[in-house]
């Protein structure tokens, strides 16, 4: 039996299907909401919508969905796919054009600088066409259980009540950050920069316990059992002190974004952020020896390799199911040379 949502029933379109896509979609569908989707995966976008074909269905185009829906989420890779959607592709004509009052909410991580001209841009096309930034944190299996955690922002408030309406009853909670259409984006930053620190910190002090014979699973384990009792900690701890980087949550090339937006915020801002240039150098690090289809606690390696730990069988079971052509360098090289 589908859940019916506390607000009126909508036909949301949805624009980027990826892991965290589909279950956004699903989430909406159980709402009761009907929903269209779109992505360049035509194939995947297929399989999804056939899984629930009277209430999900695939668009051929962003044109298409931006006409049939008022409503509609996006949940995209990074700023240049944001706005090639927006601008290139035509999402914000189309939706003042076709639409007398349209609501636009994204759910990627982006800069604030980008929410803010976005939001110009759609009130510019039509002043009731509303635009609301809303990052979202979670990993797809917790969006999917709806344990998301949405840090959303509007220059309208009936934009921002809208968006609530649509994304806390299917797929978690909202917190509002006021009418700076960034400023939930400066939010999700602040949280991904801690995240991103919370994994070195972890990588350096498991090393050091390593190091000198003391099980790093075991200290991690009382760590994160008494002083640092949380979700990150716990999370985090269980894949940096097992070596467990395999990919299918986030991606350890989306933290290289996320901590370059991070940096770019803070030199515009005026602050100086000195973690932050350590963790684009060990990011962008784990970038250079082919790691980025891992998952980003896959930075947290190098700390064990400075300490002079051999990591690849470790990288080699985490890259289970990633295609060749994709795997880390250092597996191909290792398997290249073997074959000689």
């Amino acid at each position: 039996m589908l859940r019916k949502s506390t607000t009126l029933l909508k036909n949301v379109g949805l624009i980027g299907v990826g892991k965290m896509g589909e279950a956004i979609a699903k989430n909406l569908v159980a709402a009761g909401h009907n929903v269209s989707l779109f992505d360049v995966n035509t194939e995947n976008v297929k399989k999804i919508a056939s899984s629930d074909p009277s209430n999900l269905k695939a668009l051929p185009s962003i044109r298409d969905v931006a006409e049939n829906c008022s409503t509609v989420v996006t949940m995209l890779p990074n700023d240049a796919v944001l706005k090639h959607v927006c601008l290139s592709e035509g999402l914000i004509d189309t939706l003042a054009n076709a639409h007398s009052s349209s609501l636009h909410v994204s759910c990627s991580t982006v800069s604030p600088y980008t929410s803010r001209e976005l939001d110009s841009l759609h009130t510019a096309a039509n002043p009731n066409s509303k635009y609301v930034g809303s990052p979202v944190f979670a990993r797809p299996d917790g969006l999917a259980l709806k344990q998301a955690s949405f840090t959303m922002s509007a220059s309208c408030d009936n934009a921002l009540k809208e968006a609530t309406e649509l994304m806390e009853p299917s797929n978690g909670k909202v917190f509002p950050f006021g009418s700076d259409p960034g400023a939930g984006n400066i939010t999700k930053l602040c949280g991904n920069f801690l995240i991103a620190t919370t994994i070195e910190s972890l990588a350096e002090s498991l090393a050091l316990a390593e190091a000198n014979g003391v099980d790093r699973v075991a200290v991690k384990d009382m760590l994160t059992s008494t002083i640092f009792d949380c979700l990150i900690y716990k999370g985090y701890g269980q894949r940096v002190s097992e070596r467990d980087h395999q990919p299918g949550g986030f991606a350890l090339e989306l933290g290289l974004k996320d901590v370059s937006l991070v940096l770019d915020t803070a030199h515009k801002s005026g602050v100086p952020m000195p973690f932050g240039s350590v963790m684009k150098d060990n990011f962008t690090a784990a970038m250079s020896k082919g790691r980025k289809e891992l998952d980003w606690s896959a930075m947290a390696l190098q700390a064990s390799e400075n300490a002079g730990v051999d990591v690849s069988n470790s990288i080699e079971a985490s890259s289970k199911g990633i295609p060749d052509d994709l795997k880390p360098a250092a597996i191909m090289a290792a398997r290249n040379a073997s074959r000689k």
